[in-house]
């Protein structure tokens, strides 16, 4: 009996030395800076309602959970030691090969690896939105340029982990760029070659144990796009390295916020190389748009340099190391966050600059180019040309074209469908010509049948465009009493860069082997493009 009192006695004496020493252990050893990119647990308010009381235990838990004293202490040393094994503590981490950490949005590095694939469609939006903010600038006298900064596992994929494999070689950011060009409508500047020759001289360009590129890799972007810029017309090329100052951001003090979602930033070696411009800084002077005072906020940088052009950038978090070195070249430059809008009209037309940059990350590519004037009818069809030149590549681009005399014999001699309804039958000019359809066909003998055909008839022409029978329609399935009916839908966005003004009769055509069948009930289209 005296032992298990002196047993329990022993237990309870442990658990109050424990308790104690986790409450004090903040006021003898500064505890670990853990970002963990959320808000904490806030202090629940005492229950005054019975279904207050309901949830009250459950909150009290997860603030007792984020506010226990010696937490940071213990995830802290459980992710050191998960690191050791190659293991990450946090779904925002991965670990690499020796020690190399990387950034994950959710898509496991999806953007690098090429996943999502650009589709047609995608390509068709992103050169219509270039070519139209670069025309509205143009028609200011201004410049645009889109300038991608890869992500660190692109130059460093020797120490992605070994899923990784290698960069996806049919990714966005470098499909891109060359359609840009092919189809003039625009400048994309792609940072990856110039920052992967500058590693290649054995340089660190990106940190360890951070998200960003150093001085290094800020300095290779920085010639990259002063190049770009004086083929533009802009500016007089890069300055030299020599121009600027390197400072060596050491242990305590350098970027390293992988290392600090997993709350081991004080437990890693940092080396991070600034390249600083400190002349040029100390003229500086900031003036806030916004009440932000950090990397989100609106501000106007002016330079001091006279008679340098104005520069206008939305920007991401790599802007930080790039930006001193961009002083020399502009006397005054407006800087707004892209999560307050990729294009910003209401700083074009305050500021009236000379060249805007937009400036964003690998996988920020697809957001960045999803919104802007409206390109000419003009810039829309050879957009589309382009595209239906490759229909290999870019499948889900489909244009309204004149038909062969094959087809229209083919049409000609098409059986009626059985049932049938257009649901939709729209046209639109702006960003380019193009007509929206949706809808169904089902006859017993063309079920098996997907592709079909759309034909627009009307103001002096015959066009067809080919569509896709891929839309379930359990409503009709159950109208018509007929399996077979539910893959009878279609829904399509089709290029129409020949699309005149007038009234057209639209019908829809169903293919099962060499024979058609043809929707007795029509459509009208209005075609108007200033409606």
């Amino acid at each position: 009996m005296i032992a298990t009192r002196n047993h329990w006695r022993i237990l309870l004496g442990l658990v109050v030395v424990l308790v104690t020493a986790a409450h004090l252990a903040p006021h003898w050893f500064t505890p670990p800076q853990l970002q963990e990119n959320r808000d904490l647990a806030a202090r629940p308010a005492f229950p005054t309602t019975l279904r207050e009381l309901v949830g009250y235990r459950g909150k009290v838990d997860e603030f007792i959970a984020d506010r226990f004293p010696p937490r940071p202490y213990l995830l802290a040393g459980l992710n050191r030691l998960r690191l050791v094994f190659g293991v990450s503590g946090s779904s925002r981490v991965i670990v690499g090969r020796q020690g190399y950490l990387f950034f994950d949005d959710g898509s496991h590095l999806g953007a690098a690896r090429g996943d999502p694939t650009m589709s047609g469609d995608d390509a068709k939006l992103w050169l219509e939105v270039l070519a139209g903010r670069t025309q509205a600038l143009g028609g200011k006298g201004a410049r645009y340029l889109v300038v991608i900064a890869p992500t660190k596992e692109i130059i460093y994929s020797a120490f992605a982990p070994r899923w990784f494999g290698r960069p996806g070689p049919a990714r966005a950011t470098v499909r891109f760029p060359p359609l840009a060009q092919a189809s003039a409508v625009g400048d994309v500047l792609y940072l990856q070659p110039a920052i992967a020759k500058m590693t290649a001289r054995d340089v660190e360009t990106y940190g360890r144990n951070d998200t960003h590129w150093t001085g290094y890799g800020a300095y290779a972007g920085y010639r990259a796009i002063m190049e770009k810029l004086r083929a533009m017309g802009v500016g007089e090329g890069p300055e030299p390295l020599s121009y600027f100052q390197v400072v060596e951001a050491g242990q305590g003090s350098g970027p390293r916020d992988l290392a600090g979602m997993l709350g081991v930033g004080d437990l890693v070696k940092v080396s991070y190389p600034h390249i600083v411009n400190p002349k040029a800084e100390a003229a500086v002077k900031l003036t806030f748009l916004t009440e932000r005072r950090d990397l989100h906020g609106t501000v106007i940088v002016d330079t001091g340099a006279k008679s340098e052009p104005v520069l206008l950038m939305t920007r991401d978090s790599f802007s930080q190391e790039l930006l001193p070195l961009l002083y020399p070249h502009f006397s005054r430059i407006v800087l707004a966050h892209n999560e307050e809008g990729f294009w910003r009209q209401d700083l074009i037309d305050q500021f009236k600059p000379d060249l805007v940059i937009l400036e964003t990350i690998e996988h920020g590519l697809p957001l960045a180019l999803r919104e802007g004037p409206a390109p000419t009818l003009a810039t829309s069809r050879r957009i589309d040309l382009l595209l239906a030149a490759a229909p290999g590549m870019y499948p889900t681009i489909q244009l309204f074209t004149a038909a062969s005399p094959r087809l229209l014999g083919q049409m000609n001699l098409a059986q009626t469908a059985q049932s049938c309804h257009a649901d939709q039958a729209a046209a639109r000019f702006e960003p380019g010509a193009s007509v929206q359809v949706a809808g169904w066909l089902h006859d017993p003998q063309a079920a098996r049948g997907r592709d079909g055909y759309v034909r627009l008839r009307g103001a002096g022409s015959d066009l067809v465009a080919s569509i896709r029978f891929d839309q379930q329609r359990p409503d009709v399935s159950q109208a018509l009493h007929a399996r077979g009916a539910l893959n009878s839908g279609f829904a399509a966005d089709l290029g129409a860069p020949g699309l005149k003004s007038g009234r057209y009769e639209v019908t829809i055509y169903r293919r099962i082997g060499d024979r058609l069948f043809e929707c007795p009930e029509k459509a009208a289209l209005e075609a108007n493009p200033s409606g």
